[in-house]
């Protein structure tokens, strides 16, 4: 019996100590869990970055091609206008 009184207070603390525990537990997992939201909204934002870059780099490409189209055809134009020109300075 004696022991049993000794040990209630220390069974108490034990009792009061994992409470809190469990409360901290709570407190981590709350955290853990913001955390993988925030984890993934960014990569929900990174997901439409790239997208968007991959979008612009299309679009760059498309331009870069209706350039060089251009300037062929520019280049080609001149060389023409050339040819006629020594064609006229012949006769």
């Amino acid at each position: 019996m004696k022991f049993l009184v000794k040990l209630l207070p220390v069974l108490v603390l034990v009792a009061v100590t994992g409470c809190a525990s469990n409360s901290s537990v709570d407190e981590v997992r709350a955290m853990a869990e913001e955390a993988q939201r925030s984890a993934a909204e960014a990569n929900k934002a990174a997901a439409n970055a790239q997208r968007t870059a991959d979008a612009a780099m299309k679009a760059a490409a498309s331009a870069q091609s209706t350039a060089d189209a251009a300037q062929t055809s520019a280049y080609e134009a001149n060389e023409k206008i050339d040819r006629a020109f020594k064609k006229a300075m012949e006769k």
